[in-house]
């Protein structure tokens, strides 16, 4: 009987290592071989327009940027071998036009988007050295006008979007593709009032700067 038991528990031994590994192999498809990887990147921006009332020194109208070309870096810490951290930096410079209403559209100036953002990728489980993948962050965008009476401004901005890596396991060297919708609120140049028992306000409302970006980039891992 106890001879019986034990190569009976032989194959048994083996299904469950067999099937622990397997299991292991599915939860982690390919295996990080590094901590960081810092990707350099360039690609293009569009969007970018809002109707706007008496914006400091325009009158009503709308405001739009031009399509350009952005460029920037991006810093990503591994926190499992199908997600990261991140840590990005993105610059667009272009050109603004200004159409007010009932009047002809005109380039009102140059200025930059700079969006500083933090968030997470995380990668959709696939075989081999493709990897798709879905982001997230929450920053800033500094909206920099060049010359003119603007100043700069610092608003709030978040970004979904996602893409594909193609990276083998022990490679140091890959490539990067993204894809990005870009939201920073801005004042539209609208004020409300309205009155309480504490007295009477103002507010200025907010219009939506909405931007795509599209690009890729060399991961380089370490």
């Amino acid at each position: 009987m106890f001879r019986i038991r034990s190569t009976a528990r032989v194959p048994m031994m083996v299904a469950t290592l067999i099937v622990g590994v397997g299991t292991s192999s599915l939860a982690q498809p390919y295996g990080a071989t590094h901590r960081a990887e810092i990707t350099p990147f360039g690609g293009y921006s569009w969007g970018g327009s809002f109707e706007t009332s008496a914006f400091n020194n325009l009158s009503a109208g709308k405001l739009k940027e031009q399509s350009s070309a952005g460029w920037g870096v991006a810093l990503s810490f591994l926190t499992s071998a199908s997600s990261a951290a991140e840590l990005y930096y993105l610059r667009q410079d272009t050109d603004v036009d200004f159409k007010p209403n009932g009047g002809q559209e005109r380039t009102a100036g140059s200025m930059s988007n700079n969006y500083v953002q933090l968030g997470f990728r995380q990668d959709i489980p696939t075989q081999g050295a493709m990897h798709p993948f879905i982001t997230g962050s929450l920053g800033i965008n500094v909206l920099d006008p060049e010359g003119g009476d603007l100043d700069s401004s610092t608003r709030f901005s978040w970004s979904l979007g996602g893409g594909l890596r193609y990276m083998k396991p022990a490679s140091r060297i890959g490539v990067r593709l993204d894809l990005k919708w870009m939201v920073t609120p801005v004042p539209s140049g609208t004020y409300g009032t309205w009155c309480d028992y504490w007295g009477c306000f103002a507010a200025e409302g907010t219009a939506w700067l909405n931007q795509g970006y599209v690009g890729g980039g060399l991961i380089i891992a370490f």
